[in-house]
């Protein structure tokens, strides 16, 4: 039989343990690199290096100047994305959930649409273009007029 100190002193070092194994588990906070997905894309010519955000334009004066924002820096690295092209769309009459999304990309660029019907009757439209040096751009339209249907005593408004 072992002594109670000795009971004790085993379980203090297997308390220990434990917490150092959790500190290190799967699903703990340590960072773990990412597993293969089969996609096999080039790593990039320039390794990575964390730097400090750019404080913005510089004075006037002698010096390199920041690329303007929107812009890519310098040592920007630009690697394409993966190349996609997809569509859905849903039209619920019952429920009056009408809506649709499409979009393409060659990997650098992507354009796309997606329409939402408003609670008004208008049917939002969003057409789009991003890409990976200028950003996001939409143009926003409606089809359709808006339509408010008569509440409680003849006030415009939705019935409850």
């Amino acid at each position: 039989m072992i002594s109670m100190k000795t009971f004790i002193l085993i379980s203090i070092f297997l308390v220990g343990l434990a917490y150092i194994y959790a500190q290190i588990a799967p699903g703990s906070n340590a960072y773990l690199p990412p597993k293969e997905n089969g996609y096999k894309y080039p790593g990039p010519k320039t390794p990575f290096k964390p730097g400090r955000p750019s404080p913005g334009p510089s004075p006037p004066g002698p010096g390199p100047r920041p690329p303007p924002r929107g812009e890519p820096g310098p040592n920007h690295v630009h690697m394409p994305g993966m190349p996609f092209d997809f569509q859905y769309a849903v039209n619920d009459i019952e429920t009056a959930n009408d809506y649709a999304h499409k979009a393409a990309s060659d990997g650098d660029e992507v354009k796309g649409e997606y329409r939402v019907q408003l609670p008004d009757g208008r049917t939002q439209v969003v057409r789009y273009t991003a890409d990976w040096k200028t950003g996001y751009h939409a143009d926003v339209s409606y089809e359709g007029e808006p339509r408010f249907p008569q509440g409680p005593g003849g006030r415009p408004g939705y019935k409850y």
